[in-house]
């Protein structure tokens, strides 16, 4: 962040340089010379120059704005980052304080760790989107593919999120029983897509509102769905939801939390397969997400179930 404020303080700099320069192709008219006495090429040449000069500083401005606003929203990843990591990281402070108490009682004791735990899990998760989500930015990350059954996967990622989703209100339904082929695919990172996505169909979910999951295969391509009913995405927001760092600003406190990293990611994951992935969102109906992935050469013969 400090090479960046650098970098617009050189820009600026250079920008007001740059105005300097700007009039130098007319300093003889402005020392008494007659703009007449010139030729025609002469003034070509000056009226050239001059807009050279001119597109010159609107590239420059153009940079700096950019540069300003890579700037805050690192600032606001920074931010965000330290506020996903506060809430386990308290909460695994306080359960381990309570622990510490001679006095308390073993099913109470139990409880503690089993927070202390989670919450350990949640950092840890965290840590490693950030972390996985630089190594795809620069082609770095080496996709660990192997055999994966795409119905069990998609059970693996929903069931630590049915006590969530019970709390909400929210109903989960699942993919009828198809007999797919197996999917080659990094299994972590597609399990880390499903559980994104899932989680923020139940966050924006209504209670008594459900979240669907659907899965299909053909030529060779599973095309998966995760669609809720909750209060969907406005339609300028809709095609910058898989930028980088980018947050749903809404009314309600719980859009405006998060990294805005989760679907970024997503898009990262499912694309480092050779996939592609998509979202349609109505406000006031909710939203659905699509992501294809190709099955690899392991798609067949399918795997026993």
């Amino acid at each position: 962040m400090h090479r960046l404020s650098g970098y617009n303080t050189r820009f600026l700099a250079i920008e007001i340089f740059s105005y300097f320069l700007l009039l130098v192709p007319w300093l003889g008219d402005f020392l008494g010379a007659e703009l007449l006495c010139y030729g025609a090429p002469d003034l070509v040449l000056k009226i050239g120059m001059s807009a050279a000069i001119i597109v010159f500083i609107f590239l420059l401005r153009d940079v700096r704005r950019k540069s300003r606003s890579l700037e805050l929203l690192k600032k606001n990843l920074s931010l965000a980052a330290i506020h996903d990591l506060k809430g386990p990281l308290t909460s695994m402070i306080g359960a381990l304080q309570l622990i510490e108490d001679n006095n308390i009682v073993p099913e109470m004791r139990a409880s503690l760790l089993s927070v202390a735990s989670r919450s350990t899990r949640d950092m840890q998760k965290l840590i490693q989107v950030l972390l996985d989500t630089e190594r795809m930015e620069v082609s770095e990350l080496v996709l660990d593919k192997r055999r994966v059954l795409p119905l069990q996967l998609i059970r693996e990622a929903v069931k630590p999120l049915l006590p969530v989703a019970e709390e909400a209100g929210v109903t989960i339904e699942l993919p009828g029983k198809k007999d797919f082929p197996a999917l080659l695919a990094d299994h972590d990172l597609i399990f880390r897509v499903f559980e994104n996505l899932l989680f923020n169909a139940l966050k924006y979910s209504r209670r008594g509102g459900r979240v669907c999951i659907s899965a299909d295969f053909a030529d060779g391509v599973f095309r998966f769905t995760v669609s809720d009913s909750g209060a969907g995405i406005a339609p300028e927001h809709v095609r910058k939801v898989f930028d980088k760092y980018f947050r749903v600003e809404g009314q309600e406190s719980r859009s405006r939390k998060g990294s805005g990293i989760g679907l970024y990611f997503c898009r990262l994951a499912v694309e480092a397969h050779g996939g592609k992935i998509v979202i349609d969102s109505v406000p006031g109906r909710g939203t659905t997400v699509t992501f294809d992935l190709p099955a690899g050469q392991a798609a067949r013969p399918p795997l026993p179930k």
